[in-house]
Parts: C-alpha cells; structure tokens; sequence
C-alpha cells in the first residue's frame, strides 16, 4: 500500500487497522482489481447482502440522480452523469456512500471508456470518508451480480442458450453473472453494431472453451429461439429488438440498458420484474418505465427483485411464461460491494493512502 500526504515527511504505509480519522484510502481501478473486484462470487454475495439489508431496514436508498443537460432521450448523444447515493448494512458496519459516475457515447471512438466515475464511502462513527476508488469495475460487475441473483428465479431450469445484443463491458458481466448462476448454459450469440462482436466472442471462447459462442450479423439472428435474451446496447434511445423476435413461450429477456425492446412487449410478458419498480419510474428510460408511461402496463404488474429473492414473491412458476427483467441500478449494490473491496484493499495492502485534513489549525 502505497501512502501520499500534504506534509513534508511522507508517513510509511498505514496497516488495514489503523486508517485515522481524516486518511482516506485512494483505489485506482487496478487496485481494485488486485482488491478482488472482478470476482463474481464475491459480487454476486454483496448484492444479495443489499438486498437483505433493505428488506430489514437497515437500507437507505435515495431516488438516482441523472445529471444533463439535453432531454433524456437525447441521452445516447448528449450522455448524463448519473449520482447513486446509498448508505447500507454491511459485514463490517454500516456504510454511506455514493457513486458519480459519468457516460458520453463519443469517448469509444476517442479511446477512452464510454463509462467511468468513483465511488465514496463514509463511515458511521464520524461520518468521515474513508475510502475513494474508481468505479468502472464495481459498476459493471454489480450489474452483472443481479442477473446472477435473478437468473435461478426468472430463466427456466433447462435453459440452455443466451442471445446477446450489445457486446460492451456491461454485457461481458451479464454473460459471466449468468455463467455463473446457471451451468446448463451452453450457447452464446452475440450481435453488435461494430467488431465489438467478434472482440467479444474470442474473448469468451478464450474464458470458456467449453461454449459455443458465435457473432452474428442481426440481432433477430442473436435472440432467435434463445432461452434467455440480454440486451445491453449503449447509445440507443429506440429498441434495438423487434417484438417478434422475443415474444415466445418460455423466453426470459433481461434489459439492460435503456429502451432496448418495443414497450408494447410488456403487454405479453407473464411476469415483469425490476430491482426496485420505484427507482426504475423515476429514471424513466428503460422499457418498462417507457411502458407503463404508455399505459401499457401498471404498478401491479411489476414485482420488485427483493420480493422474489425473499421469498415473498413468485419468479417464474412454468416453463410457458413469459419473462421480463429490467434493472435500473441501485446505489445500495454499489457501496455493498464497494465496502468488500474497501476491506479487501486494506487487508491486501491495495492502494494509497491519502490525507484529506490535519489536526492544524485552517482558519
């Protein structure tokens, strides 16, 4: 663990125990990393410890905040920073923070990620930050946490095949949290706008030799006779699925992204699942939001993820039904997991130490 600070004798590297009030531990993305961040195992056990941890109250998860100043449907040129404030039980103590993070659809083709931010925790004894760290890593692997949380309740058990349009970071950590919720799996088609497909596919093959995984050239030919379809497309503001592509007995569709599937899809499916239905009206954007704006669908038709993951809610109930899954993205999963790595970096000696403020006088 590296340590920086404002006086002039640097102090030596600070053991996990003994941060001071006003250190704060700095996690640059590869600390992260090295901090156990690409791990879906641990993901997949924090967001389900969110979840919990709502569900007792021992939650507090504010309404996200989208920054931009263009309409949002004008989103997939203008892009938005989105604000994910949250504070949660945790193993280790209850935890505040919350997540800034930031998307412009131009940065891919000036070589930068289409999606980056950080991450602020706080503790509860002072209320003090503890900890800043980047929050690429954590953003996409808790996305990919809750369909692995989802899968075994939503997907059929004899579900085989995956039918993927998108084929960005995001969708990289749907394919794994679904590897790793569901081991029948044995087929992945993957369609995108550009060779992000075909990057993506060699990847896989490289990860899981054991797959048939294939590019294809439409996302009709992506999802065609797929038990579980993933959309996760960037930079789209109409649907990238025709409805007759997906309407079928026994699909499960998980969207991902914004309006990726036609909403009048919603007035087919047989269960409609979001992670929090409220969080996902307010930000407005995803399918099912746009739906029920339409009057497509209503509040009773949609089932929270916590619900079903409590048991106090059905999933999927036959092989025949039709399913929908929308998650809009909670700040309790990301300082959830946040606080893992938090504990994990100083245990493995990960990252710098900074000094925020001295016990000196400022004014």
């Amino acid at each position: 663990m590296r340590s920086h600070s404002t006086r002039a004798a640097s102090p030596q590297p600070q053991p996990a125990h003994n941060l001071a009030p006003g250190q704060v531990l700095w996690l640059s993305r590869q600390d992260v990393l090295d901090a156990g961040g690409a791990d879906m195992a641990l993901a997949t056990q924090a967001v389900q410890e969110a979840f919990t941890a709502w569900r007792a109250g021992q939650a507090l998860q504010p309404a996200k905040t989208s920054l931009r100043l263009a309409h949002k449907q004008q989103e997939a040129q203008a892009g938005v920073v989105n604000v994910l404030p949250a504070a949660v039980a945790t193993p280790v103590g209850t935890v505040f923070g919350v997540k800034a993070l930031g998307a412009m659809p131009g940065n891919l083709a000036q070589g930068v990620p289409r999606a980056t931010g950080t991450i602020t925790l706080f503790d509860d004894a002072h209320k003090m930050p503890i900890a800043i760290m980047d929050a690429q890593v954590i953003s996409a692997m808790r996305t990919g946490a809750v369909s692995a949380l989802a899968a075994p309740k939503l997907a059929r058990t004899d579900a085989r095949s995956l039918g993927c349009v998108g084929a960005g970071v995001n969708m990289m950590t749907q394919i794994r949290g679904l590897l790793h919720a569901l081991q029948g799996l044995d087929t992945i088609r993957i369609y995108s706008r550009g060779a992000s497909k075909h990057q993506l596919a060699e990847r896989l093959r490289q990860c899981y030799p054991a797959l048939a995984v294939s590019a294809v050239d439409s996302a009709e030919a992506a999802v065609a006779d797929a038990d579980i379809v993933i959309t996760c497309a960037a930079n789209v503001n109409q649907p990238v699925v025709p409805l007759q592509a997906v309407n079928r007995p026994g699909v499960t569709i998980c969207n991902i992204g914004c309006l990726e599937n036609e909403p009048q899809l919603l007035a087919h499916m047989d269960v409609i699942v979001s992670d929090n239905w409220q969080q996902s009206k307010h930000r407005g954007v995803q399918t099912h939001a746009v739906a029920f704006s339409r009057g497509i669908i209503a509040d009773s038709d949609v089932t929270n993820l916590g619900d079903i993951l409590a048991g106090q809610a059905p999933g999927r109930t036959s092989p025949a039904q039709k399913v929908f899954f929308g998650p809009t993205g909670l700040g309790i999963e990301d300082i959830s997991l946040a606080a893992h790595i938090y504990t994990q970096a100083l245990a493995r000696g990960c990252g710098t130490v900074l000094s925020l403020w001295s016990n000196q006088p400022w004014i």
